[in-house]
């Protein structure tokens, strides 16, 4: 009987969290202010790439409609992919 891929990424994924999590719930709780900066400016930094390599990008500056639709699309496929999981356990 094959294994699902994705099940069994998950699982390792979740091992190594766990894992990580003994260490670092200490660490969390001393500097919760410091891991919240971290976290927002990490993510600002992320949408502040992804904006600049966008706008370099002609075909998207001059139809900013196609990268929304790509976006949506993105999103429909996402929730799809998780429905057809979801129905495989």
């Amino acid at each position: 009987m094959e294994k699902d891929p994705i099940k069994k990424a998950e699982e390792m994924v979740r091992e190594v969290h766990n894992t990580a999590g003994k260490y670092t719930r200490p660490v969390l709780k001393r500097y919760p202010l410091l891991f919240a900066f971290l976290i927002v400016f990490s993510a600002a930094a992320i949408i502040e790439g992804f904006r600049i390599f966008v706008d370099e990008i002609p075909f998207f500056r001059e139809h900013p409609v196609s990268l929304i639709t790509i976006g949506v699309l993105a999103l429909l496929f996402t929730g799809k992919l998780y429905e057809s999981l979801e129905k495989m356990k």
